[in-house]
């Protein structure tokens, strides 16, 4: 009876390795996403869609159609947004993603454009680029760095945009303060290109 139980015991916990053993090799791996969102104010549509594959951003695109006439005023490859959000009434768009693998070969988790699609701020918010007080991050996965719903405000001076305030992903934590331009980080391999 009780060589039974040891090998019974042994089975077990054989079993118990195995299991953890998946698990943490599957625990970091990048995750994809297909993806459709979008945004409106009185004029225009703005529409976002992506389909990812962990580094593999297979297509992601950020189209702005005119309500009146239908007609596609700006179409181009973006980043793969996770949240379109209107600021200022939609003087403004947001994009902001949370797919870590899938923006950096972009170069930027974060932009602001107006309804014509003229970028004003590309950003590229992590741990290390201290904008957000606090960020949850993983390997590779995901980067938590905004709100659910985020709010966005717009410093000015002299009528010029010169800060980008988001609220952050943690209530306790200071909003993010983002620059205006570009701020995009650039990734090591030649093969994971950029766009």
């Amino acid at each position: 009876m009780n060589k039974l139980l040891t090998v019974m015991n042994r089975k077990f916990i054989i079993s118990i390795l195995g299991m953890l053993i998946s698990v943490f090799s599957q625990a970091d791996q990048p995750r994809g996403s297909n993806l459709h969102i979008w945004s409106e104010n009185d004029d225009v549509y703005v529409l976002h869609s992506h389909v990812t594959r962990a580094w593999t951003v297979e297509n992601s695109d950020l189209r702005i159609i005119r309500k009146d006439d239908g007609k596609v005023i700006f179409n181009a490859k973006t980043t793969p947004f996770t949240k379109i959000v209107p600021v200022e009434g939609g003087a403004y768009f947001a994009g902001l993603s949370d797919l870590q693998a899938g923006s950096m070969p972009h170069g930027y988790n974060f932009a602001l454009f107006d309804s014509m699609g003229n970028f004003i701020s590309r950003v590229y918010v992590s741990r290390e680029s201290g904008y957000c007080e606090k960020v949850r991050q993983s390997v590779s996965q995901s980067i938590g760095w905004f709100s659910r719903n985020p709010k966005i405000k717009l410093d000015r001076e002299n009528g010029e945009i010169t800060n980008i305030v988001v609220s952050p992903y943690y209530a306790d934590s200071k909003p993010c303060y983002l620059p205006v331009g570009d701020h995009l980080i650039k990734l090591r391999s030649e093969s994971q290109g950029s766009s």
